[in-house]
Protein backbone atom coordinates (compact mmCIF):
# COMPACT_ATOMS: atom_id res chain seq x y z
CA UNK A 1 0.00 0.00 0.00
CA UNK A 2 1.13 3.55 -0.71
CA UNK A 3 0.94 5.26 2.68
CA UNK A 4 1.83 8.65 1.17
CA UNK A 5 1.35 9.60 -2.46
CA UNK A 6 1.87 13.18 -3.58
CA UNK A 7 1.82 14.54 -7.12
CA UNK A 8 2.91 17.99 -8.32
CA UNK A 9 2.85 19.39 -4.79
CA UNK A 10 3.61 23.11 -4.87
CA UNK A 11 3.76 25.76 -2.17
CA UNK A 12 5.50 29.04 -2.92
CA UNK A 13 5.84 31.89 -0.44
CA UNK A 14 5.98 35.60 -1.29
CA UNK A 15 9.77 35.44 -1.57
CA UNK A 16 9.29 32.67 -4.18
CA UNK A 17 10.83 30.08 -1.88
CA UNK A 18 9.04 26.88 -1.00
CA UNK A 19 8.49 23.71 -3.03
CA UNK A 20 7.74 23.17 -6.71
CA UNK A 21 6.07 20.17 -8.36
CA UNK A 22 7.09 17.58 -5.77
CA UNK A 23 6.00 14.02 -6.55
CA UNK A 24 6.80 11.28 -4.05
CA UNK A 25 5.52 7.90 -2.91
CA UNK A 26 6.14 6.37 0.53
CA UNK A 27 5.20 2.71 0.70
CA UNK A 28 3.99 0.85 3.77
CA UNK A 29 6.94 -0.15 5.93
CA UNK A 30 9.33 2.40 4.42
CA UNK A 31 11.62 4.66 6.40
CA UNK A 32 12.07 7.34 3.77
CA UNK A 33 14.43 10.21 4.39
CA UNK A 34 14.16 13.66 2.86
CA UNK A 35 17.77 14.80 2.64
CA UNK A 36 18.71 18.38 1.85
CA UNK A 37 20.29 21.53 3.23
CA UNK A 38 18.40 23.98 5.41
CA UNK A 39 16.01 25.97 3.25
CA UNK A 40 15.65 23.26 0.61
CA UNK A 41 11.91 22.81 1.24
CA UNK A 42 11.83 19.74 3.46
CA UNK A 43 9.75 21.31 6.23
CA UNK A 44 7.39 22.99 3.77
CA UNK A 45 6.77 19.64 2.07
CA UNK A 46 5.97 18.01 5.41
CA UNK A 47 3.68 20.87 6.43
CA UNK A 48 1.81 20.52 3.14
CA UNK A 49 1.44 16.76 3.62
CA UNK A 50 -0.06 17.44 7.06
CA UNK A 51 -2.31 20.24 5.71
CA UNK A 52 -0.54 22.82 7.89
CA UNK A 53 -0.04 25.13 4.90
CA UNK A 54 -2.17 25.66 1.83
CA UNK A 55 -0.67 24.02 -1.25
CA UNK A 56 -1.62 22.89 -4.72
CA UNK A 57 -1.29 19.37 -6.09
CA UNK A 58 -2.66 16.00 -5.06
CA UNK A 59 -2.06 14.42 -1.65
CA UNK A 60 -3.24 10.96 -0.65
CA UNK A 61 -2.47 9.33 2.68
CA UNK A 62 -3.49 5.73 3.33
CA UNK A 63 -4.81 5.89 -0.26
CA UNK A 64 -7.38 8.54 0.77
CA UNK A 65 -7.46 12.15 -0.50
CA UNK A 66 -6.13 14.28 2.36
CA UNK A 67 -8.62 17.15 2.39
CA UNK A 68 -11.74 14.98 2.30
CA UNK A 69 -10.44 12.58 4.95
CA UNK A 70 -8.27 14.79 7.14
CA UNK A 71 -9.60 13.71 10.57
CA UNK A 72 -9.48 9.98 9.73
CA UNK A 73 -5.93 10.33 8.47
CA UNK A 74 -4.69 12.34 11.44
CA UNK A 75 -6.02 9.73 13.87
CA UNK A 76 -3.57 7.30 12.24
CA UNK A 77 -0.66 9.73 11.96
CA UNK A 78 1.91 11.11 14.38
CA UNK A 79 4.15 14.07 13.64
CA UNK A 80 6.85 16.36 14.95
CA UNK A 81 7.40 19.43 12.76
CA UNK A 82 9.99 22.06 13.69
CA UNK A 83 10.03 22.81 17.43
CA UNK A 84 7.72 20.66 19.59
CA UNK A 85 4.48 22.35 20.68
CA UNK A 86 5.13 22.15 24.40
CA UNK A 87 3.37 23.95 27.25
CA UNK A 88 6.13 25.21 29.54
CA UNK A 89 3.96 25.35 32.68
CA UNK A 90 2.84 21.73 32.30
CA UNK A 91 4.76 18.63 33.27
CA UNK A 92 5.97 16.12 30.70
CA UNK A 93 3.06 13.82 31.59
CA UNK A 94 0.53 16.66 31.38
CA UNK A 95 1.84 17.75 27.99
CA UNK A 96 1.27 14.31 26.51
CA UNK A 97 -2.14 14.07 28.17
CA UNK A 98 -3.11 17.42 26.65
CA UNK A 99 -1.99 16.47 23.16
CA UNK A 100 -3.85 13.16 23.28
CA UNK A 101 -7.12 14.46 24.70
CA UNK A 102 -9.05 13.55 21.54
CA UNK A 103 -7.90 9.93 21.84
CA UNK A 104 -10.11 8.19 24.46
CA UNK A 105 -7.93 5.11 24.88
CA UNK A 106 -4.57 6.63 25.89
CA UNK A 107 -3.99 5.31 29.39
CA UNK A 108 -1.60 6.47 32.08
CA UNK A 109 0.37 3.27 31.54
CA UNK A 110 0.71 4.01 27.82
CA UNK A 111 1.98 7.54 28.49
CA UNK A 112 4.49 6.27 31.03
CA UNK A 113 5.62 3.55 28.59
CA UNK A 114 6.36 6.17 25.92
CA UNK A 115 8.11 8.45 28.40
CA UNK A 116 10.27 5.50 29.37
CA UNK A 117 10.96 4.76 25.70
CA UNK A 118 12.40 8.26 25.17
CA UNK A 119 14.15 8.23 28.57
CA UNK A 120 11.98 10.87 30.22
CA UNK A 121 10.03 8.77 32.71
CA UNK A 122 12.03 10.02 35.69
CA UNK A 123 11.11 13.58 34.65
CA UNK A 124 7.41 12.96 34.06
CA UNK A 125 6.36 15.32 36.89
CA UNK A 126 8.86 18.07 36.02
CA UNK A 127 7.72 21.27 34.28
CA UNK A 128 8.67 21.21 30.60
CA UNK A 129 9.83 24.83 30.75
CA UNK A 130 12.88 23.63 32.70
CA UNK A 131 13.84 21.05 30.08
CA UNK A 132 16.93 21.34 27.91
CA UNK A 133 16.58 21.51 24.12
CA UNK A 134 17.29 17.80 23.87
CA UNK A 135 14.71 16.91 26.53
CA UNK A 136 12.08 19.03 24.76
CA UNK A 137 12.88 17.19 21.55
CA UNK A 138 12.42 13.86 23.32
CA UNK A 139 9.07 15.05 24.68
CA UNK A 140 8.00 16.08 21.18
CA UNK A 141 8.91 12.61 19.93
CA UNK A 142 6.94 11.03 22.78
CA UNK A 143 3.88 13.05 21.71
CA UNK A 144 4.34 11.81 18.13
CA UNK A 145 4.71 8.18 19.21
CA UNK A 146 2.15 7.83 22.00
CA UNK A 147 -1.00 7.19 19.94
CA UNK A 148 0.63 4.19 18.21
CA UNK A 149 0.26 5.74 14.74
CA UNK A 150 0.72 3.80 11.52
CA UNK A 151 2.56 6.74 9.93
CA UNK A 152 5.02 9.05 11.69
CA UNK A 153 6.38 12.21 10.07
CA UNK A 154 9.45 13.68 11.75
CA UNK A 155 11.19 16.93 10.83
CA UNK A 156 14.85 16.81 11.94
CA UNK A 157 14.05 14.39 14.81
CA UNK A 158 17.54 14.34 16.35
CA UNK A 159 17.85 18.13 16.52
CA UNK A 160 19.38 19.16 19.84
CA UNK A 161 20.25 15.63 20.94
CA UNK A 162 23.68 14.52 22.06
CA UNK A 163 25.43 11.51 20.49
CA UNK A 164 23.77 8.98 22.80
CA UNK A 165 20.38 10.57 22.20
CA UNK A 166 20.83 10.44 18.43
CA UNK A 167 21.62 6.73 18.60
CA UNK A 168 18.68 6.06 20.94
CA UNK A 169 16.16 7.82 18.68
CA UNK A 170 17.53 6.01 15.63
CA UNK A 171 17.08 2.69 17.43
CA UNK A 172 13.52 3.60 18.50
CA UNK A 173 12.59 4.45 14.90
CA UNK A 174 13.99 1.17 13.63
CA UNK A 175 12.31 -0.80 16.41
CA UNK A 176 8.89 0.72 15.74
CA UNK A 177 9.38 0.06 12.03
CA UNK A 178 10.51 -3.55 12.44
CA UNK A 179 8.23 -4.64 15.27
CA UNK A 180 5.11 -2.54 14.66
CA UNK A 181 5.37 -1.95 10.91
CA UNK A 182 5.26 1.83 11.36
CA UNK A 183 5.99 3.84 8.22
CA UNK A 184 8.25 6.88 8.62
CA UNK A 185 8.90 10.03 6.62
CA UNK A 186 11.94 11.75 8.12
CA UNK A 187 13.78 14.92 7.13
CA UNK A 188 17.39 15.71 7.88
CA UNK A 189 20.25 17.86 6.64
CA UNK A 190 22.68 15.23 7.96
CA UNK A 191 23.50 12.61 5.34
CA UNK A 192 24.95 10.22 7.93
CA UNK A 193 21.63 10.02 9.80
CA UNK A 194 19.67 9.27 6.62
CA UNK A 195 22.25 6.63 5.74
CA UNK A 196 22.02 4.91 9.11
CA UNK A 197 18.26 5.18 9.62
CA UNK A 198 16.40 5.06 6.29
CA UNK A 199 15.88 2.39 3.65
CA UNK A 200 15.00 5.00 1.01
CA UNK A 201 16.16 8.55 0.34
CA UNK A 202 14.82 11.53 -1.62
CA UNK A 203 17.10 14.49 -2.28
CA UNK A 204 15.60 17.98 -1.83
CA UNK A 205 17.42 20.98 -3.28
CA UNK A 206 16.24 24.55 -3.83
CA UNK A 207 12.59 23.57 -3.46
CA UNK A 208 12.71 20.62 -5.83
CA UNK A 209 12.95 16.88 -5.38
CA UNK A 210 15.89 16.09 -7.64
CA UNK A 211 16.60 12.39 -6.98
CA UNK A 212 15.17 9.30 -5.30
CA UNK A 213 16.81 5.99 -4.51
CA UNK A 214 16.88 3.09 -2.14
CA UNK A 215 19.67 3.53 0.41
CA UNK A 216 21.13 0.24 -0.80
CA UNK A 217 21.43 1.42 -4.41
CA UNK A 218 22.77 4.84 -3.42
CA UNK A 219 25.52 3.23 -1.36
CA UNK A 220 26.24 0.60 -4.01
CA UNK A 221 27.14 3.38 -6.44
CA UNK A 222 28.72 5.84 -3.98
CA UNK A 223 31.02 5.47 -0.95
CA UNK A 224 28.57 7.24 1.37
CA UNK A 225 25.26 9.09 1.42
CA UNK A 226 27.21 12.32 1.49
CA UNK A 227 28.90 11.38 -1.77
CA UNK A 228 25.53 10.43 -3.28
CA UNK A 229 24.07 13.80 -2.29
CA UNK A 230 27.02 15.76 -3.68
CA UNK A 231 26.96 13.79 -6.92
CA UNK A 232 23.25 14.45 -7.42
CA UNK A 233 23.60 18.17 -6.67
CA UNK A 234 26.58 18.54 -9.01
CA UNK A 235 24.61 16.82 -11.74
CA UNK A 236 21.68 19.15 -11.09
CA UNK A 237 23.98 22.17 -11.38
CA UNK A 238 25.52 20.85 -14.56
CA UNK A 239 28.92 20.53 -12.93
CA UNK A 240 31.39 17.78 -13.74
CA UNK A 241 30.73 14.76 -11.53
CA UNK A 242 33.99 13.10 -10.47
Amino acid sequence: MNVIEINNLTKLYKNNRGIKNISLTVQQGDILGLLGPNGSGKTTAMKAILNLVHSTGDIKIFEMPLHENFEKIMLRTGALIEAPAIYKDMTAFENIKMHTSIYPDISKARIEHILNLVHLLQYKDDKAGRFSLGMKQRLGLAIAFVTEPELIILDEPVNGLDIEGVVEIREIIKKLNEEKGVTFLISSHMSSEIEKTCNKVAIMYEGELIAQSSTENALRLHPSMEDYFLSVVKDKRGEIVI
